[in-house]
């Protein structure tokens, strides 16, 4: 069989460092992606991957995407004694809503479906309830949305209700339709793409190449001077909030990097850097500073090894030069 060339976009609150990377490496090599057969995406990842999928090329399925998320205020209107934050902060709501991120995403997608795009895509979920008949089966259970093959008889969903349940962070986010954020299992979707490539293509794991692109390491970490600790710790904690999402989205993260690469060994690719400061978006920091943050930490990046990489697995023909100004 053919090589199934897989793009691999992590879910997180760094979308624009992943787009200028991925918008880097197009520089380089404008071709780079153009046969690339499954575009994978989780949460913010989503969003992202839809774009490329629904755009007339790649290349402007990126500008569109980082259009997007240089104009993403996902903390526009909460103020810290709002009476959504103080509601949130009792229990009783999440923090934020949906509605700004679902009406872009409405204007972007119109009715197109995940049925309807122009490229093949794979999207995780987590659906809060599976809604069998009998009620000692029910349970919480994980989704993969992709268009690799239609379920006869079935009406494909909608393409901004699809990315908007992948992306719905708990306590954070409300639940959306059901749903919660993919990246409670798949923050990294590359496995769930490899296993729909095997499932619905055909292909076969030494035909299989991932390119897989991060959001930036951050240096999350819990010093603990005692270790019985509550939910105000894991959750609330100022200095580190919603430290146990964190966990969660990071560890599964590490384990299907460490899976994945005893699997396709050097045919996995992994651009995810180091970065600098753990800056992530908050009500007190400027909108401005978090978008040149994030594009400062991308472009700092040495895109010459990834390249030389995909090369030796024959991604690409020839190492180009990196470009570094996007």
């Amino acid at each position: 069989m053919a090589t199934v060339k897989i793009l691999s976009l992590d879910g997180g609150t760094r979308p624009l460092l992943a787009c200028t990377l991925v918008k880097r490496l197009l520089a380089a090599d404008p071709h780079l992606l153009d046969d690339v057969d499954i575009f994978a995406g989780t949460s913010a990842g989503a969003i992202t991957a839809a774009l490329i999928a629904a755009a007339p090329t790649v290349a402007e399925g990126i500008d569109r995407s980082i259009a997007l998320w240089q104009t993403w205020r996902p903390f526009d209107g909460v103020g810290p004694l709002s009476a959504r934050t103080l509601l949130a902060l009792s229990g009783g709501c999440a923090f934020l809503t949906h509605e700004g991120l679902y009406e872009e995403l409405r204007e972007l997608f119109g009715e197109m479906r995940i049925s309807d795009l122009r490229r093949r895509v794979v999207i995780p979920m987590m659906s809060l309830d599976n809604q069998v008949v009998l009620k000692k089966r029910r349970h919480w259970s994980i989704e993969i949305a992709h268009n690799l093959e239609e379920e006869e008889g079935m009406r494909s969903p909608s393409l901004a209700d699809v990315v908007l349940r992948s992306s719905s962070i708990p306590v954070l986010h409300p639940a959306f339709q059901g749903h919660v954020d993919g990246g409670l299992f798949a923050n990294n979707p590359s496995m769930c793409a490899l296993a729909t490539a095997r499932d619905f293509l055909g292909a076969r794991i030494e035909d299989i190449l991932v390119l897989s692109v991060g959001q930036g390491l951050s240096n999350n970490y819990m010093a603990l001077s005692k270790g019985d600790v509550g939910y105000g710790k894991w959750l609330l904690d100022p200095d580190n909030p919603m430290a146990l999402i964190k966990l969660v989205m990071d560890a599964n993260l590490q384990s299907t990097n460490y899976q994945i690469s005893r699997i396709l060994e050097d045919r996995f690719v992994r651009l995810d850097p180091l970065l600098s400061a753990a800056l992530e978006p908050s009500p007190g920091l400027a909108q401005g500073e978090f978008d040149a943050y994030q594009v400062d930490m991308a472009t700092a990046v040495d895109l010459s090894p990834t390249l030389e990489q995909l090369a030796e697995i024959n991604w690409i023909q020839a190492v180009p030069q990196p470009v570094s100004d996007v």
